[in-house]
């Protein structure tokens, strides 16, 4: 299976990260790959880029803010390429073009931002389309997709199952400025939806990332087509 993983910045690298929690990732993308799995990492720029971009707003305009969020991610890949040793190599792509090339080199791909005004689950979403992938993971810091905010509303409820058309109603009002953090921005459910993307939204513990390999994660299944076709799915 070819799967592309949307890893949130804040997961992998919370305010007070350090070495032993990036380590638990990469064991767990190393025994993903061991499974014969190919796997790419698409990282965000969590605490670090929207601390960054706050700061730089004060001077400049959103899309320099996006470029300054880009390195951010960049950042956070070349930790994660650390602690993968040999399973990856020491560079971070820049395009879908290098991504492909490190993947035919039975690496795995850890990539951060592209262009601005696109998130890094935008990037994950075009990237699994472009590379044909067979399921998109999005793993952030809330387990699943919600039908409203579950930090500011007591009675959100979480969706199981979702199409990817319902997925695009959800999202279309989410924010788009440099350093926004909603669950699956607009832009990356349009994507989802015009590849027809089977995607899960989970909570981005190593732990939980596993449970998705094995059929058995407590997220959000998003997929194409009809509902009643993917009861019982990962």
């Amino acid at each position: 299976m070819r799967v592309v993983f949307a890893l949130g910045g804040s997961v992998v690298m919370p305010k007070e990260g350090d070495a032993e929690n990036i380590r638990k990732y990469a064991e767990v993308f190393k025994s993903i790959k061991d499974m014969g799995h190919d796997v790419c990492v698409v990282v965000g720029g969590g605490h670090v880029a929207r601390r960054y971009i706050s700061i730089a707003r004060e001077f400049t305009n959103e899309a320099f803010c996006d470029e300054i969020g880009i390195l951010a991610t960049r950042m956070n890949s070349m930790i994660l390429i650390a602690a993968l040793g040999d399973y990856s190599i020491k560079k971070v792509p820049e395009d879908f073009k290098e991504a492909e090339m490190i993947l035919s080199l039975n690496k795995i791909v850890v990539m951060g931002g592209t262009h601005p005004a696109h998130t890094t689950d935008a990037v994950a979403a075009s990237l699994a389309e472009y590379i044909g992938a067979d399921l998109l993971v999005i793993a952030t810091n809330v387990d699943g997709v919600y039908n409203k905010d579950p930090k500011k509303y007591k009675d959100a409820k979480k969706i199981k199952l979702l199409t990817t058309k319902e997925l695009v109603d959800i999202t279309k009002s989410s924010s788009i400025v440099a350093g926004s953090s909603s669950i699956v921005d607009p832009l990356a459910s349009k994507i989802i939806d015009r590849a027809k993307l089977k995607t899960v939204v989970i909570k981005g513990t190593p732990e939980e990332i596993m449970n998705v390999i094995d059929n058995k994660h407590n997220g959000t299944l998003i997929v194409p087509g009809n509902k009643r076709d993917f009861h019982g799915e990962t």
